[in-house]
């Protein structure tokens, strides 16, 4: 596969994939609008057990700013990277 070839995968199915999580949320906000405050819903073909569960998060913004030499102690870096694909002008001209 060259890298043109690759980065049309990545993009075809990054797009693909964005699609898709959209389409899910959307059932999925149609199907606990459907459950209402019930736990489970029952159709002709399906089951749907509903569990409700709470979490809890540290608001470390909120921290570091209240004690910015915690940060220093106990805070963890991490690296990543991510990628952003743009098209070419040259290549736009080609494909049209």
């Amino acid at each position: 596969m060259t890298l043109n070839q690759a980065i049309e995968t990545y993009l075809q199915q990054d797009a693909a994939a964005k699609t898709a999580a959209k389409a899910a949320k959307a059932a999925k906000e149609i199907i606990l609008a459907a459950a209402g405050t019930l736990d489970t819903i029952t159709t002709d073909i399906y089951t749907v057990y509903v569990k409700e569960s709470m979490s809890s998060t540290l608001d470390t913004r909120a921290l570091y700013k209240d004690f910015p030499d915690i940060k220093n102690t106990y805070g963890k870096t991490t690296v990543s990277r991510s990628i952003d694909v743009h098209e070419n002008a040259a290549a736009a001209v080609k494909t049209a």
